[in-house]
């Protein structure tokens, strides 16, 4: 089956530019709109300004040309992987959309936007549907302050809910700041003296498909939306990957390689054979004929490290790990790095049921072939009937409602703290990376599955299509792999299961009981004192094994937070001396 690629925007676009890494701005209104203080620094390099007037600082790569003025009274600032060339004319018509309110036009923009437009009386903050940038903002009556690092925000330490932190101590994927407002994706939010105007402008809609089109025409059409996203880095140099042994960075690099792209691929190499992945990544880059680069990491006194300094909680796993990447990647020179995020999201399940195959839009054989699936699956067959309902998934008792809250025996309890909700706009741990590990050394994220094309085309994909059960399986992401059925040997598109990919780390936690003792369980704590770790409940879980194993994962992010919460302790407001630089 032939389909219309939907490249983003709708229209090609120049070559990715991953110049621009992330901007600043302090933007008094009122009266007459003072001079503008203008700036292209390296990254995380905040100047001395005396002046009280509108200051601007576009962190970009060494070498890279000024954007262009749109007017000698308007600045353009941008971050992230933009499609250029940044020249006059596209400088000049992006703020002319945006100026007009012209957000169909705008939407039509190819690739990934991201910034500001700061004109005489109002300062334009924009994101589109497929950017993963984050843009913040604080403002008063009389003065606007917006930038990528929600740190340059704070007027001091100590900004931070305490909800918000608890939570992100139980692994929630939390904003802790909440008195700094957050840009959605697809929307310009217009700022002017005592108003801010919110607006839509990228919606995505389903893929335009046949009705009862088939899994096998799905998985046609997926394919060439996943070309048609990476065709951009074809040409641009060598282009990096990080390969896991999954499906979604196999995807990824097989379009990277259709389109002629030179790349090479970064696989994490765990010294713990129980997480050990490279086998199914080798034979992905032996079947595609790409460099394989095992990246060893290391899980022993680096793992946590009190010079570290954050401008938000990374409470997840292996934050020496992403550090240790980078320097690799840095080493070879890479500029664009791709990966898998948002696999599961595209083409895994969210629910499932008999609800799903009968209602849903799909020929009549496949339906029935699905439906002997149901018979011979592991569900029993009242619960089958009973997942007619649109309100019963079969997927509930695997996936919780409110996410998978991880066991956190040592933290105070909350009552009332509401459940973790993925949140696809943002990702506040991605975010810290970013500001702390990437984009120091010029390396840009790109997320070839987060285009806009196959996110139309997962508005359109039907539940039923998500998931197969066959002879007593669950198939995860069927259309994904039938995608690769023909481009892959089998051992890579039928592989089921996944190794201990936890291991290393619950292995850590095991192994070094007293750091977590020295960080978390001190009076002086930062967690102690703000009553979130109870000392007893710690005390206990980490004098047995059994409950240190269960609480690894949260031992870990909490003590993340707690390193968060201290480099926020040592923090100075962005002024003349400027904020520590982050590792």
């Amino acid at each position: 089956m032939q389909t219309e690629p939907v490249p983003d925007g709708g229209r090609p676009g120049g070559p990715p530019v991953g110049d621009y890494l992330g901007c600043y701005g302090r933007v008094p209104f009122g009266g007459h709109a003072p001079r503008i203080s203008y700036v292209s620094a390296p990254f995380g390099r905040r100047p001395a300004w005396s002046d009280p007037g509108r200051h601007l600082v576009q962190w970009a790569a060494p070498g890279t040309p000024r954007i262009p003025y749109p007017s000698e009274r308007e600045r353009l600032l941008l971050t992230g992987v933009v499609r250029g060339p940044v020249t006059p004319a596209w400088v000049h018509r992006l703020t002319h959309v945006l100026k007009e309110g012209r957000h169909a036009e705008l939407a039509r923009m190819p690739g990934a936007l991201s910034g500001a437009l700061v004109a005489d009386h109002r300062v334009f903050l924009f994101r589109s549907a497929t950017s993963e940038e984050a843009l913040h903002y604080r403002r008063s009556r009389d003065l606007l302050r917006f930038s990528t690092d929600p740190a340059d925000l704070l007027d001091g330490p100590g900004e931070f809910g305490r909800e918000e932190v608890w939570r992100a101590c139980r692994g929630d994927m939390v904003f802790v700041y909440p008195g700094i407002a957050r840009v959605p994706p697809g929307t310009v939010v217009t700022l002017e003296r005592g108003s801010a105007t919110t607006a839509a402008y990228d919606p995505v809609t389903p893929l335009d498909l046949p009705p009862r089109t088939t899994m096998t025409e799905f998985a046609e059409a997926a394919w060439e939306l996943v070309v048609e996203a990476a065709r951009p880095y074809a040409g641009r140099g060598r282009t990096g990957i990080l390969l896991s042994g999954g499906l979604d960075s196999a995807a990824v690099l097989a379009a990277l390689v259709e389109c002629g792209a030179d790349a090479v691929a970064y696989h994490y190499a765990p010294r713990d054979p129980l997480a050990d992945e490279s086998a199914y990544a080798r034979a992905v880059c032996d079947h595609l004929g790409v460099p394989f680069v095992p990246v060893p990491t290391d899980h022993g006194a680096g793992y946590l490290d009190e010079r570290w300094q954050f401008p938000h909680p990374y409470n997840h796993l292996a934050y020496r790990w992403l550090e240790q990447m980078a320097e690799r990647v840095a080493q070879d020179g890479i500029t664009f790095l791709a990966w898998g995020r948002e696999g599961d999201r595209i083409f895994g399940p969210a629910r499932y049921g008999l609800h799903d195959v009968l209602t849903g839009d799909l020929p009549a054989r496949e339906k029935a072939t699905l439906c002997r699936g149901l018979l011979t699956s592991r569900w029993e067959l009242p619960r089958i009937l009973r997942s007619a309902s649109p309100r019963t998934s079969l997927l509930d008792d695997l996936v919780p409602a409110g996410g998978a809250v991880r066991p956190a025996d040592f933290l105070t309890p909350l009552p009332g703290a509401p459940a973790d909700v993925f949140d696809t706009a943002h990702a506040p741990q991605e975010h810290c990376a970013n500001l702390t590990v990437w984009r120091p050394r010029g390396i840009q994220l790109c997320n070839p599955l987060g285009s806009k094309g196959l996110r139309s085309l997962a508005a359109r994909l039907p539940h039923a299509y998500r998931l197969l059960p066959h002879q007593g399986r669950l198939i995860t992401k069927p259309v994904l792999r039938l995608m690769l059925s023909g481009r892959f040997p089998d051992a890579v598109w039928r592989r089921h299961g996944r190794l201990w990919l936890g291991s290393p780390h619950k292995d850590y936690v095991l192994r070094h009981p007293h750091v977590f003792a020295g960080l978390l369980g001190r009076p002086d704590a930062h967690l102690v004192r703000l009553g979130v770790v109870d000392p007893e409940r710690l005390a206990h879980v980490l004098a047995e094994p059994a409950r240190l194993r269960l609480n690894a994962e949260s031992l870990i992010g909490t003590a993340m937070t707690e390193l968060f919460l201290r480099s926020d302790a040592r923090r100075t407001p962005f002024g003349p001396r400027g904020r520590p630089a982050c590792r």
